[in-house]
């Protein structure tokens, strides 16, 4: 990739690593430096923070990657090829080394397709590793904007934000996993990949059949079978994720600024009132969370305005690294931390849980930089040779996005990344906790 080029993701490998730092601190300080995020709870969820901040990233750069060489099937195949090897990789490693919830063990078969559609937090079977849950909405992020694409309303990114902030406030809470059958992820299975075979069709009236039953699938999945940890939150996800998007769109010239802001201003409103209405059933609206949740936002929207803000300067090298080793470090970081957090806990007290907290961060950022290099990097490598870009990267008029919009048999359209672009897909953990210590949104599942 030019050095250009990297530069101008650099800012966003910068807030990746922010986020993804803002998690592991949700996460391990359950262990260690428990006094301090005592301190920092009161004012900050960071696992909400990391999340969502996580999320903005991803609406803002996925749409792009996905238009800007009109490929759709290179998208799809660079997409999984980011994400399989890792995801799978990580999936029978906990399944063989740790503890598997007994939900799964009953259910092999169907908890397995479920997982191997990556919408395993939709079908009500528990996940063989918590952190998979953001991937879940990731992936369903990927389905609406490819369909959204395929039926020409991809620059809809404003209204369709708001109208998801929207409908969060007016549904909330959802009534979750009203869908739960052993069956389920098998019936997931069969209309995601009619669904998908339909979209990636050159005939333009069954691509928009696929576009309409992918659409119909997450919408229904969203709804009505929602994690519980989700009821407050699980349409306030796609609601910042196209938030991200009309970000995008308004830098390009492709919608006016205002409606960007517009749709910003709508989807943080809406973050408040579901997370003020969350407080109210956990008997916790108190001027104290409130406020803490107000910081929250604050720490979203204020970090990727900076983010946005310096991305034509330079970045720290440190950063942009995290962010490019931060799909391994959010998948591997939670697996880690159940084999090694008891122990720390256990033997590592007062000043000496800096630098413990400072060893485990190393030690864990060189096994992500590891599994990046050897086992994301050869998935990407096989990604390219499978479906190359065309030469020298430059995609023919007729099939750019802006033309195809025009065309009638236009249904096999964008995709494709002139890179792996070192998205960090879903990377969260936090925001599911469901006991005493999720406040507002969630304390870092």
């Amino acid at each position: 990739m030019p050095a250009a080029a990297h530069q101008r993701m650099a800012w966003l490998d910068a807030l990746r690593a922010v986020a993804a730092l803002l998690v592991v601190y949700a996460h391990f300080t359950h262990y260690q430096l428990t006094e301090v995020r005592a301190a920092t709870s009161n004012w900050i969820n960071s696992g909400v923070a990391g999340v969502m901040l996580f999320f903005l990233v991803s609406g803002y750069i996925i749409p792009a990657s996905l238009e800007r060489h009109g490929d759709l099937r290179r998208f799809w195949v660079s997409r999984l090829a980011r994400l399989y090897p890792l995801y799978l990789a990580v999936g029978v490693a906990v399944v063989i080394v740790l503890p598997v919830a007994p939900y799964l063990v009953k259910h092999p078969v169907a908890g397995t397709v479920a997982h191997l559609t990556m919408l395993p937090q939709f079908t009500g079977y528990d996940l063989v590793t918590p952190v998979m849950w953001t991937l879940t909405f990731e992936m369903a992020f990927y389905l609406l904007v490819a369909s959204l694409f395929v039926l020409r309303l991809h620059r809809a990114s404003a209204p369709i934000a708001a109208a998801f902030g929207v409908a969060a406030v007016l549904t909330v809470p959802l009534t979750p996993r009203q869908l739960v059958t052993p069956l389920l992820p098998v019936a997931i299975a069969v209309v995601l990949i009619a669904g998908l075979a339909g979209l990636l069709s050159r005939r333009r009236a069954v691509a928009v059949a696929g576009a309409v039953t992918l659409i119909a699938l997450v919408l229904t999945l969203m709804i009505t079978n929602q994690h519980p940890s989700h009821a407050f939150d699980g349409l306030l996800i796609p609601a910042v994720m196209f938030t991200g998007t009309a970000i995008y769109r308004a830098e390009k010239g492709q919608i006016p600024k205002r409606h960007a802001a517009a749709a910003a201003t709508v989807v943080g409103a809406a973050c408040l009132v579901n997370w003020f209405a969350e407080l109210r059933s956990l008997n916790a609206l108190t001027p104290q969370y409130m406020t803490r949740s107000v910081i929250t936002l604050l720490i979203i929207g204020g970090s990727f305005a900076i983010g946005f803000a310096c991305r034509h300067r330079r970045v720290p090298r440190s950063l942009a690294w995290i962010g490019l080793v931060s799909y391994s470090l959010y998948l591997i970081h939670v697996p880690v931390i159940d084999l090694t957090g008891q122990w720390f806990q256990d033997h590592i007290h007062g000043p000496a849980e800096i630098l413990a907290t400072a060893g485990f961060l190393a030690g864990l950022l060189g096994l992500s930089w590891l599994t990046h290099r050897y086992i994301e990097l050869p998935g990407q490598r096989l990604a390219k040779r499978y479906h190359p870009a065309p030469p020298g990267g430059a995609v023919p008029a007729q099939r750019r996005p802006e033309v195809l919009a025009e065309r009638d048999d236009g249904a096999g359209a964008p995709g494709g990344l002139r890179r792996p672009d070192h998205v960090m897909t879903g990377q969260a953990g936090g925001g599911v906790r469901t006991d005493q210590r999720r406040v507002s949104g969630g304390d870092g599942g």
